[in-house]
């Protein structure tokens, strides 16, 4: 959809309220094509309500929001839908369906919203399982399998319509160390096989670290920070300092 170098998605001075409590207050980034942006920062500092503004589930009181030069609260709910189907959101629980197998959950999106062939979505069906080193568990339900396990069936099914962009809800929450770094080398990997764009929210510093292009902090519903890794970790800020000055 779009060309390489150009902006794939930008916020534009994004300001969101629920009632009386400003949530983003000014929210402002772009993140380049083919890049991983990291937003880190303190609960209810309006990282999830970023991500919902970016798919359009939820739409600014002011400012704007590009995704691939469109600009995402103009657009009717057709060109909504249209521009959903280049984008994928791993939710924090993986939000699979629980009488559905491993391989149903992960079929879904494409015998929902396509007209391909059974083999073919066998094949691609397949195909993300084995990305995900779930091939061998594609006959198992949600209920039986661990939070990894669900973490793993929840980006293959996002990565199963092959999106240009995904979005990343803290996807280390309830994980142990070791699992945490599987799904850090996981989105490293999906972003180096398929050139995605992503945005992850996170709190952990080593998700940051190792997946991140650009990595903000936000704080007040506004970023306080952005840079690179380099410079993020020689940072003095003293909210920088307090998320990632250690080691998880």
């Amino acid at each position: 959809m779009g060309k390489a170098g150009e902006a794939a998605i930008e916020l534009r001075d994004v300001w969101k309220s629920f009632g009386s409590f400003e949530v983003l207050k000014g929210m402002s980034f772009t993140v380049p094509r083919g890049k991983t942006f990291v937003i880190m920062g303190g609960s209810g500092s309006g990282k999830s309500v970023t991500l919902k503004h970016i798919i359009g589930i939820l739409q600014p009181d002011k400012g704007d929001v590009f995704v691939n030069g469109e600009s995402v609260p103009k657009l009717d709910h057709k060109g909504l839908m249209r521009l959903r189907r280049h984008m994928g959101y791993l939710f924090q629980d993986g939000a699979l369906i629980n009488w559905m197998s491993i391989y149903d959950n992960v079929a879904l999106p494409l015998r929902e919203n396509t007209r391909m062939p059974k083999s073919e979505i066998h094949d691609r069906t397949m195909e993300v399982c084995e990305l995900v080193d779930l091939a061998h568990s594609i006959d198992k339900f949600p209920a039986n399998i661990s939070g990894g396990m669900k973490k793993r069936a929840g980006l293959a099914r996002t990565l199963v319509t092959e999106p240009e962009i995904v979005l990343y809800d803290e996807p280390n929450a309830g994980l142990d160390p070791i699992m945490s770094d599987t799904i850090n080398q996981l989105i490293l990997k999906v972003q180096a096989k398929f050139g995605v764009t992503s945005v992850i929210v996170t709190h952990k510093r080593a998700c940051a670290y190792t997946t991140g292009d650009i990595i903000a902090l936000v704080k007040g519903g506004t970023i306080v920070e952005q840079g690179d890794k380099d410079y993020m970790r020689a940072s003095e800020h003293p909210l920088v300092r307090a998320f990632l000055g250690g080691i998880d």
